[in-house]
């Protein structure tokens, strides 16, 4: 690869798990599992109560201006403190930086759920059992919070994390669907490599536990195994969020280079995501819907990560049908094959 070179120095994690990097290890070291009954809200309605819930998070402890807690929603605390671990990992200087970005990926948002169902609710029109737009106006919204809306919407996350980070260089929000958080990965990539930012946080951060989520999981199916030999879907949440840095910028500055941002592709529509590693010999100009025409592409082991449509196996993950997407995999190379990244 010629050019400015984008690599991972940092990386963050607020999961089930564990709420950092070393305690998520940790649980998956000792073969631990995360999944419970949810406690957020009743999931008893539903077809399958289990979530994958983040417990035990000290988000003040990572928020420079602990006052902004009280306009961040789960999704966007997990940004945050991601971000944070991110940076105190890679050991970057703290304070205001021109040229950091940040590109954080959701697949949404809860849109404050249980607040907005209760307003729902409330602007009915009893006989009917429909919304009335007037009641709504004048009884339903004034239950809700004032702030509602700057809780809820999808960048938050991106905009917390530049404001408690002070971040001044480019921001995002990946939107599309589950394959957001590689795609933001790409994203900072891009900024790198053609000069935009210096360095760049970026990953992915959602919560999916609330019962709009499971009301639509249950709706599409995904609470039964969407195909043979797979699990169903279990909603979780957390975020992932890696820095990103020129290559020669960070080795200047002594960094500690963890990875390296290859050749990468997106689908049309967002519906697959594909990283290369850097050894690999021809770029990823296009990618097809399934795994045979994917591997037809590139060496199984320049291939690292892959986020695809399906759930549970790498079967699934490259299978059309209403799964949608879904599943992070890793396509891992034969033992001691040369370029492995295993």
């Amino acid at each position: 690869m010629s050019g400015p070179r984008a690599v991972v120095t940092g990386l963050g994690l607020v999961t089930p798990l564990g709420s950092s990097l070393e305690s998520t290890r940790s649980a998956l070291e000792e073969g631990r599992s995360a999944i419970a009954s949810a406690t957020l809200f009743d999931a008893s309605p539903f077809a399958s109560p289990l979530a994958g819930e983040v417990k035990e998070l000290d988000a003040r402890a990572h928020f420079r201006l602990p006052k902004a807690l009280k306009l961040c929603d789960r999704r966007t605390r997990f940004a945050v403190c991601a971000a944070a671990m991110a940076l105190a990992h890679a050991g970057f200087p703290s304070g205001p930086c021109e040229g950091l970005g940040v590109a954080i990926g959701t697949s949404g948002s809860d849109l404050g759920a249980e607040e907005l169902s209760t307003a729902l609710v409330r602007g009915e029109e009893p006989r009917r059992a429909a919304l009335d737009t007037a009641v709504f106006g004048e009884a339903a919204l004034a239950g809700l919070n004032p702030l509602w809306l700057l809780l809820h919407l999808p960048n938050m996350a991106s905009a917390h994390v530049a404001i408690q980070v002070e971040a001044r260089g480019p921001n995002t929000t990946v939107m599309t669907g589950w394959a957001a958080g590689l795609s933001a990965i790409v994203e900072g990539a891009a900024w790198i490599t053609e000069g935009s930012a210096v360095a760049v946080l970026a990953g992915g951060a959602d919560s999916a536990v609330h019962p709009f989520a499971f009301a639509a999981l249950e709706q599409a199916g995904l609470f039964s195994p969407p195909l043979p030999g797979t699990s169903p879907l279990v909603p979780a949440e957390g975020a992932a969020v890696v820095l990103l840095e020129e290559r020669e910028a960070a080795l200047a500055r002594g960094a500690r280079i963890l990875a390296e941002v290859g050749d990468h592709a997106l689908a049309p529509g967002g519906r697959l995501s594909l990283l290369v590693a850097g050894a690999a010999p021809a770029p990823a100009a296009r990618l097809e819907r399934h795994a045979g025409n994917l591997l037809a592409a590139h060496a199984p082991a320049a291939i690292v990560l892959a986020l695809a449509g399906g759930l549970s196996s790498p079967v699934a993950a490259f299978a059309e049908g209403p799964a949608g997407e879904a599943t992070a995999i890793q396509i891992l190379p034969p033992a001691g094959a040369e370029g492995s990244t295993a």
